[in-house]
C-alpha cells in the first residue's frame, strides 16, 4: 500500500528519469566495483617466471619488465668464478606462475671481492677475543700459528696468504687469516732485559690457556 501512494500522482518525465537513474546507479556500482577489483589483482591472469639467472641485471630486468615483473635486487654474493654483476638466484624461481606486477627478487655476484679493514687484533691481547671479533666481522680463519718466547695465545700480528698484514689494512674478506701467537715458552733472558707489557694479561697467569677455540680451516 505504500508503495501505491508513492507512485500516487508522480507520473511526470522528471520522476521517471529519477527513478531510471537510481537504478542504473544501484546496478552500476557493484559491476564497477567488481570489475576494478578484477583488474587491480589480475584476477585469474598467469604470468610465467623466466629464468634470469646468469644474466646481467639490466638484461634481467628488462626480460622481468617484458613480462610485466618487477626486478629487485636484494642480496649479492662473491663468487670469483661467475661473471661479475651476473644474477646468482632469484625468488620466485623460474617457471613458477605468478600474477602481473609480482616482484622477483634478485641475489648478484659482486663486481669484485669484498674488503675490509682489519681491525688491531694485537691490542686486544688475548686468542680469545681476537678469534671473537674477527670471525663476528665475518673473517674466516686458519690454524693459528705459534711463536716460541711469547705469553701464550698472546696476539703478535695477522697474516693472510703468508704475508704479514697491518691493523687499518683493507683486506679481502675472503680470504682466510692466520693469526700470529705466543707459543707460551718464553725465554728467560729476553724477559730479563725487556719490559713486556701486554693487555689482557694479569698477575694470575694467562686466561684461556690451553683452552679450545673454533677456528674454521
Amino acid at each position: 500500500m505504500a508503495i501505491k501512494k508513492f507512485f500516487t500522482g508522480k507520473s511526470g518525465a522528471k520522476f521517471w528519469v529519477n527513478i531510471v537513474l537510481m537504478v542504473s546507479l544501484v546496478v552500476a556500482v557493484p559491476v564497477v566495483t567488481f570489475y576494478m577489483l578484477d583488474h587491480f589483482t589480475h584476477h585469474g591472469e598467469k604470468i610465467e617466471v623466466p629464468n634470469v639467472v646468469g644474466k646481467s641485471v639490466a638484461d634481467a630486468e628488462e626480460m622481468l619488465g617484458g613480462r610485466d615483473l618487477v626486478a629487485l635486487v636484494v642480496d649479492s654474493v662473491y663468487d670469483k668464478y661467475a661473471p661479475k654483476g651476473a644474477v646468482m638466484d632469484q625468488s620466485p624461481k623460474a617457471g613458477y606462475e605468478v600474477k602481473g606486477g609480482r616482484v622477483v627478487y634478485l641475489t648478484v655476484n659482486l663486481m669484485g671481492e669484498p674488503m675490509a679493514e682489519l681491525p688491531d687484533v694485537a691490542a686486544l691481547g688475548s686468542l680469545r677475543e681476537a678469534v671473537s671479533l674477527l670471525q663476528s666481522l665475518g673473517f674466516k680463519l686458519t690454524a693459528h700459528e705459534q711463536v716460541a718466547g711469547r705469553p701464550r695465545d698472546l696476539v703478535i700480528g695477522v697474516k693472510q696468504g703468508g704475508r704479514n698484514v697491518a691493523a687499518g689494512q683493507s683486506v679481502p674478506r675472503t680470504r682466510p687469516l692466520t693469526l700470529v701467537v705466543g707459543g707460551g715458552e718464553v725465554d728467560s733472558a729476553l724477559v730479563e732485559y725487556e719490559d713486556f707489557e701486554y693487555e689482557g694479561l694479569d698477575g694470575e697467569g694467562d686466561e684461556g690457556a690451553g683452552e679450545n677455540f673454533d677456528i674454521e680451516l
